[in-house]
């Protein structure tokens, strides 16, 4: 027989019933280099079944705190943003209350009309300078009619 098969076929082979596989075992019983790769097919395949991949303690305490800080930052962040939301929502109505308010006090106050000031023919006859007329006696230096 030239056929040979490859390493898919023999791959399927090996994982079949033992009733089906019948014709390509009795291939290779009589070919001598499908029978060496079959037999290194089957010496990888059981080769990684006994792999050992058990981890060691440390590993897995590792790979947990790195979940759980994940998982930390991520719990956190929904937490901050409803804290700044709430903070921008209470700005905004703030805001929106004390803005007419502020206007309102803002406003220039009522024009109130002024008073007219009389004044008197002599200037040191006003009330506003009685007070301090013990101090300078003006009209001591002055003459009655009017001439220094």
């Amino acid at each position: 027989m030239n056929q040979h098969y490859s390493e898919a076929d023999l791959l399927e082979t090996y994982y079949t019933q033992p009733g089906e596989s019948l014709p390509v075992m009795m291939h290779l019983a009589g070919c001598a280099a499908c029978a060496s790769r079959y037999e290194r097919l089957e010496t990888k395949i059981r080769g990684l079944a006994a792999c050992d991949d058990e981890k060691p303690a440390a590993f897995w305490a590792r790979q947990r705190g790195s979940i759980m800080r994940k998982v930390g930052r991520q719990r956190y962040t929904p937490r901050f943003a409803r804290f700044a939301a709430a903070a921008v929502l209470a700005l905004l109505i703030g805001g929106t209350i004390a803005w007419p308010i502020r206007e309102q006090k803002t406003a220039p106050p009522p024009v109130v009309e002024a008073e007219v000031l009389t004044l008197s023919e002599d200037p040191w006859e006003s009330e506003s300078l009685q007070e301090y007329q013990p101090l300078v006696e003006w009209e001591s230096w002055v003459d009655e009619g009017g001439q220094s």
